[in-house]
């Protein structure tokens, strides 16, 4: 049967409405999804996902991720276990750079090839443990009562096969101050070349490398030194050092110790918490900090208050500061000596 003109009429109008329908269901699936995939499920921002709500905003920020992604990342060397490792190298490279001495200082990750290595723990630690080719030097046999005695570190130093023009780099433990005092025992024997493991024996194992218990062949030497005198300071040189008017004294031991006696009231605390993290040294910048407000760049810093002296003594040359030391503690019975224990 037909469903005559009245009847079409109602079909068609009913198609047109479904097709509406269709239509606008349609689009809202397409907003939806496209609303979707404009970012991920944690929120990050998606190049190839556009936002058909707001093309124009979507298309700013996909400019804006492109050009961060053109920054340059810092090379990776393949020698390097890991990209974090290599990040932490370049960062411990940048910093050495920034001490006006750094050849002074070395670190573990970057030790040079040419440099013999002493290793100034004692026997037994050697015998354990050291660098692989480290000779051992053990940094007590330099000094008699305390103090350096440059005979026997000549001596001590022929038996381990040095020689004045040999470039050296010293290592010891980070729990004591054997290092610094071979650092600034040879440079007062007038050795030229001598460069410090920033951290010691633990920087060495933080860094990866492979200890031996080897000990390499030596051929002893007669080991010449020439003494450089403005880097000691003695009981006859101490009066006229206090009368220059270019003269920082320094205090390098606790602060409880510098309250119960100094030399003079112009005495400086400068205590090792202040220079040193965990055995290593600080920052170029924070040195320079701390040095700039109170030293005299042109002057001379007189350093006591040993054994944290000598590593007092090393942050200053790093610094590019000149500075002579005072070894033990017989300037407390010099007319010097300030004291508040009565």
């Amino acid at each position: 049967m037909g469903l005559g003109v009245s009847g079409q009429k109602q079909q068609r109008e009913i198609a047109g409405t479904a097709f509406f329908i269709s239509l606008l269901a349609a689009t809202s699936l397409i907003i939806l999804f496209g609303t979707a995939l404009a970012g991920t499920e944690t929120g990050e921002f998606c190049p190839d996902c556009p936002d058909w709500t707001n093309l124009d905003g979507w298309y700013a920020q996909k400019e804006s991720y492109e050009n961060s992604m053109l920054s340059p990342s810092p090379p990776v060397e393949q020698n390097m276990p890991n990209s974090q490792a290599q990040a932490e190298s370049n960062t411990i490279e940048d910093k050495s750079a920034d001490y006006p001495v750094a050849s002074i200082l070395t670190r573990a990750n970057l030790i040079e090839n040419d440099r013999i290595v002493l290793d100034v723990r004692s026997a037994q630690k050697y015998q354990e443990g050291h660098i692989p080719g480290a000779r051992n030097l053990y940094w007590k046999d330099l000094q008699k009562d305390g103090v350096l005695d440059p005979i026997l570190a000549q001596e001590a130093l022929g038996q381990a096969g040095i020689i004045a023009s040999d470039r050296l780099l010293i290592y010891g433990d980070s729990s004591d101050h054997g290092a610094p005092f071979v650092f600034w025992a040879l440079s007062y024997l007038g050795h030229e070349d001598i460069s410090l493991l920033d951290g010691g024996i633990d920087a060495a194992l933080n860094a990866g490398l492979d200890l031996s218990a080897n000990a390499p062949s030596i051929t002893p030497t007669n080991y010449t030194s020439h003494v450089v005198p403005g880097l000691l300071v003695t009981p006859e040189s101490l009066d006229g050092l206090l009368g220059l008017s270019d003269i920082s004294i320094l205090d390098a031991r606790d602060f409880s110790e510098y309250g119960k006696n100094r030399i003079t009231n112009e005495a400086m605390p400068l205590s090792l918490d202040r220079i040193y993290k965990d055995s290593g040294i600080k920052d170029a910048s924070i040195l320079e900090d701390l040095f700039g407000s109170r030293l005299d760049e042109s002057g001379t810093a007189v350093v006591y208050g040993t054994p944290e002296a000598y590593s007092l003594f090393f942050s200053l040359r790093l610094m590019g500061y000149n500075a002579t030391l005072l070894e033990g503690d017989w300037w407390k019975e010099t007319r010097w000596a300030v004291s508040n224990v009565k």
